[in-house]
């Protein structure tokens, strides 16, 4: 038979398999036209044949460095401590998937208008993510911006629902955060969390979150206070909450109300129509 014609049975398991990824990948790269998937391959195939060859090493001499390259350093020198609240580039690249491929179509037109938009006041319905979807958006800005992430709540207690989300979201590539601040180890940027009876509010500057706006108290002085941290241009503030009363101070802000407010020519103001019928399928007023 081909078995005993080939010796197949006297061909060491591992041998067999070196063959196998040796055949498979000289087919792949012979393609002349290649997808994805058979570059994906090629490299995963280019690792099996390093790691075996490794086994290989460490079979004839018994030296653990031949499998593990990293035991031959593991004693030299003084160890570095690993950098606190640090991301890799390979996490934050694995980071950003996570945020596009988990975030609903609504959510991305959010995002989308964040990027061209320096303020953001969003009226949303209940349970639908937004805490979550701006936790995991401010930690992505405060990687690649190096901008503070400023989160202001009713309460403290509140503004930590945030940092939950935040954590469990760096979890998702081994990333540790602590502190509060949490202050990223790549670049400084501070993640900070406030109740809106913080004295200390304005003493800080970054991109600002403001949630459930329409259930704080005495909204337009905090508004004026909060809205400083994030004065600069290359800074954005974002407000969202569900909806309370037309009486609240946060309705004439949401409206256009406060924007017209002693802007006596029709060029100069804005009409929104913020009709039950225009709003229903969810509206983007610039």
């Amino acid at each position: 038979s081909w078995k005993q014609r080939d010796g197949w049975d006297g061909i060491a398991p591992i041998s067999r398999v070196e063959s196998s990824l040796e055949a498979r990948l000289i087919q792949l790269i012979a393609k002349p036209q290649k997808t994805g998937g058979d570059f994906k391959e090629i490299d995963l195939l280019g690792r099996q044949i390093e790691r075996l060859a490794r086994v290989n090493r460490y079979s004839q001499t018994g030296n653990e460095a031949d499998l593990n390259p990293n035991v031959a350093n593991r004693n030299k020198g003084e160890r570095k401590k690993p950098k606190k609240n640090f991301f890799s580039d390979e996490a934050i690249e694995k980071l950003e998937e996570l945020f596009f491929d988990q975030s609903f179509e609504y959510q991305l037109q959010w995002y989308r208008a964040g990027l061209e938009h320096r303020i953001r006041d969003i009226l949303k319905s209940r349970q639908i993510g937004a805490t979550f979807y701006f936790s995991r958006e401010a930690l992505l800005r405060a990687l690649k911006t190096g901008h503070n992430q400023i989160f202001l709540s009713a309460s403290k207690t509140q503004a930590y629902v945030f940092r939950e989300y935040i954590i469990q979201f760096a979890r998702l590539v081994d990333v540790d955060l602590t502190g509060d601040p949490i202050v990223i180890g790549n670049n400084g940027a501070k993640l900070i969390f406030l109740g809106t009876n913080s004295n200390t509010a304005q003493s800080h500057n970054g991109d600002l979150y403001v949630d459930e706006i329409f259930w704080i108290p005495n909204f337009q002085k905090l508004r004026k206070v909060a809205s400083g941290m994030a004065s600069q241009k290359h800074l954005r503030s974002t407000y969202f909450s569900t909806p309370s009363t037309l009486a609240h101070g946060a309705y004439p802000f949401w409206s256009g109300e406060l924007f017209n407010k002693g802007r006596a020519s029709a060029a100069d103001r804005i009409e929104i129509d913020i009709s039950h019928s225009a709003l229903a399928g969810g509206l983007l007023c610039a």
